[in-house]
């Protein structure tokens, strides 16, 4: 029978294995171009693409990350060739091949590729550069895999920078004025206590990602109050807990305006 042919199994068995691979999300172990060591950069010569079968396959350079101490690290990506022109994408997996983000624009990246379609266009920006948010812990390995869609060869500087993410949102009691936060990692929840706050919320967010906020009566409240940019107002009380996340916990942006900036109110003015 075929499968008794090694060379056929062999085959089979590895497009299985990529099939559950891509069913999980996984990349698999990705060859390594070199390190891009936290607080420095590497220069990334990366092929044009290749047109075939009506696909466009990427040139692609992969960049082992070790994260010298716990925290949070920025990648980014600049074209010193196509600029302007440049068709790039970067794609985080970690240690055992799980994508963790992907750049999409200037001001967002995504959980998954499939969510990224927007790379695959040149950017109508001034900013030469693609960016996306992780954490970690010391010690742990991450992998870079800079995707090059042009029909061009590029080259590319690759940055690692340690940052510190905005601080609001970690639990801290409000309970009146204002506060302002931003989304920066994929998954991430913000959180306030507002156990002891009166009067009225209103949530104010424009930007590329779906945020909302969530009032829970209790930590265990099964069916929280959405407030998001248009459905913005409502009274606190009896809400214990607020929480701002990204509807499908899928986009992510940065610590800036029309990004992954929000804002959050508690006063006396009624709403509308």
């Amino acid at each position: 029978m075929w499968w008794d042919r090694p060379g056929i199994a062999r085959g089979f068995l590895a497009g299985l294995v990529a099939l559950v691979l891509t069913a999980c999300n996984l990349q698999g172990a990705p060859p390594v171009s070199g390190d891009l060591p936290v607080g420095g950069y590497a220069i990334a010569q990366l092929p044009p693409a290749q047109e075939s079968g009506g696909e466009l396959r990427p040139g692609v350079r992969v960049y082992r990350i070790v994260l010298p101490q716990d925290g949070a690290v920025r990648v980014s990506a600049v074209s010193a060739d196509l600029r302007l022109r440049a068709r790039l994408r970067l794609v985080l997996l970690d240690q055992q091949g799980v994508v963790q983000a992907v750049s999409v624009a200037r001001n967002w990246f995504a959980a998954r590729q499939e969510l990224a379609p927007l790379s695959l266009r040149p950017q109508i920006t001034t900013d030469l550069g693609y960016r996306l948010n992780f954490k970690g812990q010391e010690g742990q390995v991450f992998y870079l895999r800079v995707e090059n869609y042009a029909l061009s060869g590029d080259q590319v500087t690759l940055y690692a920078d340690a940052f510190t993410p905005n601080p609001a949102g970690n639990g801290e009691a409000f309970t009146t004025g204002t506060k302002q936060g931003a989304i920066e990692f994929v998954g991430e929840f913000d959180r306030f206590n507002v156990s002891s706050a009166q009067g009225y919320l209103r949530f104010t967010y424009s930007g590329p990602l779906d945020l909302v906020a969530l009032l829970y009566l209790s930590s265990q409240d099964p069916s929280p109050l959405v407030l998001d940019p248009v459905m913005n107002c409502v009274t606190i009380s009896p809400a214990t807990l607020l929480v701002v996340r990204d509807r499908g916990l899928a986009r992510a942006g940065f610590d800036e305006e029309n990004s992954g900036w929000y804002s959050l109110e508690i006063s006396s003015n009624p709403c509308p």
